[in-house]
């Protein structure tokens, strides 16, 4: 992956012991019925780190397994959405997509439209990297030139590293500039209510996207593939939490019944089977990484 948006540097790259003389306290140690204090002061001295490596000597640091996620879903999208790269581009002129530099822009009116995006990382590729325009919806204020200098910038090869410092040598407020004139955000929810405002920003923003994007958008996902098919726009949504108790509503077919939604698993054939265009499938990274998605065509 390149600053520039080139897609071809992108890099391919989420005990029951015995109870008769011994009781177990809160966090797992046995403690001497006859001297628990002796029991408890003996258990403090071993670390945190120590007793959950003794517990799971494999386990390894959910983090870490997911550091690449953004990444890989970038890469996935700018092969599975090749339009938005013109549609949502700051910069169209395909002799100058080799190049940090901002002196070419162009008034573009379709963005992407990534929806509870967190910290900024996936816009953050997306519009630093791939010079794309992203307005992100969250109710969180998000950084991002903090998050693309913290989190994504490492992460891209050398000579892109080195680019960037050389503009931010040149000018200061480079990596600011270019936030501005790519990024937006909209610090509010997605979801029924404020998408049933005919007259609010958010339905603006939704219609001028040339693409929905939901990376563990939690309870906006069922959102975004709604507001999906009612503007006519391609999206894609990779579902994570399920919430059962606060969308009762939902049902699906198994086993030739109707159910409540109460698994991942179910939850993804719920939204698949919303429409028969959709296309459900895994992506390359670890953790929850099923994708239900649409490229908006009949």
């Amino acid at each position: 992956e390149d600053m520039s948006g080139d897609q071809d540097d992108i890099d391919h790259n989420t005990a029951t012991g015995s109870q008769s003389d011994a009781k177990r306290g809160e966090k797992g140690n046995l403690i001497d019925q006859q001297n628990p204090s002796a029991s408890l002061g003996s258990a403090n001295t071993e670390s945190y780190k120590e007793r959950r490596k003794r517990r799971n000597p494999e386990r390894k640091r959910h983090g870490a397994r997911n550091q690449h996620r953004s990444k890989f879903f970038c890469k996935w999208i700018l092969e599975k959405f090749p339009s938005i790269e013109t549609k949502s581009s700051t910069d169209p002129q395909p002799d100058e997509q080799n190049s940090c530099d901002d002196n070419s822009r162009t008034s573009v009116a379709q963005h992407v439209l990534d929806v509870a995006g967190g910290k900024g990382e996936l816009a953050a590729r997306l519009s630093m990297c791939h010079r794309l325009r992203v307005i992100m919806v969250d109710p969180r204020e998000a950084d991002l030139l903090n998050c693309f200098e913290s989190l994504v910038l490492p992460k891209l090869p050398n000579k892109h590293q080195r680019r960037y410092q050389e503009r931010i040598s040149e000018d200061p407020n480079f990596g600011k500039n270019v936030v501005e004139d790519r990024f937006r955000q909209l610090v509010t929810n997605f979801d029924e209510y404020t998408l049933s405002n005919k007259s609010g920003e958010l339905r603006q923003v939704v219609s001028n996207a040339s693409l929905l994007i939901g990376l563990h958008a939690d309870g906006a996902t069922e959102a975004i593939v709604d507001a999906a098919l009612e503007f006519s726009k391609p999206f894609v949504v990779v579902p994570c939490c399920v919430f059962p108790s606060l969308f009762s509503q939902r049902l699906v077919l198994e086993d030739g019944k109707m159910v409540h939604v109460r698994s991942h698993e179910q939850f993804c054939r719920y939204l698949v089977q919303k429409d028969h265009r959709f296309i459900m499938e895994t992506l390359p990274f670890e953790g929850r990484n099923i994708a239900i998605w649409w490229d908006g065509k009949d």
